[in-house]
């Protein structure tokens, strides 16, 4: 097999780029067939124009056929260096290119042809996908046949075909228009592969570099995640410890405490209950930035709500809040996606209803099916977020203004963490305020609306990703 594949290519995403190029080349392989079916008609309608039609004809459906083809087997290509890949396979097309490029070069006149000058067009092609050598060698070899083909018309060995109509001289016997000719094209086509070859090597060089910067950014990302874990880890460890030692004091194993100690006690040990939390919280997001590939299944959305619900209820029926949910279909829905992961970002929306809403509120879920989406629209009649405040919610560690007037307690992580794992299921968060249920200005309410594909799709990088 020819070796086609340069040295410097050492990334995924040329291999991709190149199967995009490769298809990209069919598409205009078609748009080809389409002229060559249009000239064969001008040279109907012109009765002063004659073409080889029956010869072109049949090269038009050559063409057509070796294209669907390559349409066919272009799914099957490997993205990456294989015995037989993307290279090879566009070095195929562009070598039958080529071929019936040079055929109807000879049907439509030889040197004389109007559509000598389609091959600087190939040639450009070529360079943008095929390593400058290889592109070289097909040039020459074009070259040499094209000579060879003139020499052999000019002295009577080869018949000579003349597009009646269009030039009926006998330039293709003029030794110096043929020289001429065939230099000026010789020194477009090797200047074009020069100068379109360098220019594509270069931004393959460059997105490469751009491409080796972000993995080592991912390194360190993860490197970062990784030591953050095992300090915070760390810090759990004591803040847990002294707990403990708290709550034996509060509750009389130590012996009776002074009344005056209780309170500063009590308030010691809501703060250090916050600061698990928060270690809890900080803990959670750093797994899911280190998190593999999730294992996904078919996760039952209404046995799901229950169940979280069913976990919380005490904590509903203890403030007086109204919690339904309503599904519009006669069926339970189903998503694909890792229960543990869709749970815990469930769970964390649900909760914050609890939190953010007083007591005698009102929190209602809503599911439903949206042609391929799954839409879940959790709202509630709560203390609601400041318009300017919306989009900063989705930030690590960001608590509304609202939430700290009113002293509840909370680490701003929560958010930051179901934004992650609905972006692993390659879905979308918006949050609205005042919600479909609020009760005006004391209880203007929050609603979040979660869209999530039935099934399962890779999250797609996109450039927000890369700049968060």
């Amino acid at each position: 097999m020819i070796e086609l594949v340069p040295k410097w290519i050492l990334y995924d995403e040329f291999w991709r780029t190149l199967k995009r190029r490769n298809l990209w080349l069919i598409y205009l392989r078609y748009v080809v067939v389409l002229m060559m079916g249009g000239l064969l008609l001008i040279g109907e309608l012109l009765p002063d124009l004659q073409l080889e039609a029956l010869s072109i004809g049949i090269l038009t459906a050559v063409i057509l056929l070796y294209n669907m083809v390559f349409h066919r087997t272009h799914a099957l290509l490997p993205e990456g260096k294989a015995p037989f890949n993307g290279l090879h396979f566009a070095f195929l097309q562009m070598s039958l290119d080529f071929t019936a490029l040079l055929v109807l070069l000879y049907l439509s006149g030889g040197i004389e042809s109007p559509f000598f000058y389609f091959f600087i067009f190939h040639v450009i092609i070529g360079s943008l996908i095929l390593p400058r050598r290889v592109v070289t060698i097909l040039i020459a070899a074009t070259l040499s046949i094209i000579i060879i083909g003139a020499i052999m018309e000019m002295n009577g060995s080869l018949p000579h075909y003349v597009l009646i109509g269009y030039n009926e001289g006998m330039q293709y016997a003029n030794h110096v228009y043929v020289s001429v000719r065939v230099m000026m094209l010789s020194l477009v086509l090797f200047l074009s592969n020069y100068l379109a070859n360098s220019i594509s090597k270069e931004l393959y060089l460059r997105e490469r570099s751009l491409t080796i910067a972000y993995r080592k950014l991912e390194e360190a990302e993860t490197a970062k995640s990784r030591y953050v874990m095992s300090v915070v880890h760390d810090l759990k460890t004591p803040i847990a410890a002294a707990m403990t030692y708290l709550n034996m004091i509060l509750d009389g194993s130590l012996g009776r405490v002074p009344e005056a100690f209780e309170r500063p006690l009590e308030r010691s040990r809501i703060r250090l209950n916050n600061a698990i939390s928060i270690v809890n919280d900080i803990l959670q997001l750093t797994q899911l930035r280190l998190a593999e590939k999730p294992e996904i299944s078919h996760v039952n959305l209404t046995e799901l709500i229950d169940e979280i619900y069913q976990e919380m209820r005490i904590l509903f029926v203890s403030k007086k809040i109204r919690f339904s949910t309503w599904i519009n279909s006669d069926k339970d829905i189903y998503v694909e996606a890792e229960r543990k992961l869709l749970k815990l970002a469930l769970s964390n929306l649900i909760s914050n209803t609890h939190k953010y809403t007083e007591r005698d509120g009102r929190v209602e879920i809503h599911i439903q099916r949206k042609d391929e989406d799954i839409r879940i629209e959790i709202a509630d009649n709560g203390i609601g977020i400041p318009l300017h405040e919306q989009k900063k919610i989705f930030q690590d560690f960001y608590r509304s203004s609202l939430s700290k007037e009113k002293g509840i307690e909370g680490t701003g992580l929560g958010i930051s963490v179901v934004l992650h794992i609905i972006r692993q299921f390659n879905g979308k968060i918006d949050v609205e305020s005042p919600s479909r249920i609020g009760d005006g200005v004391e209880r203007p309410g929050t609603a979040f609306f979660i869209t999530l594909p039935s099934t399962y799709r890779p999250p797609e990088t996109n450039v927000e990703e890369i700049e968060v």
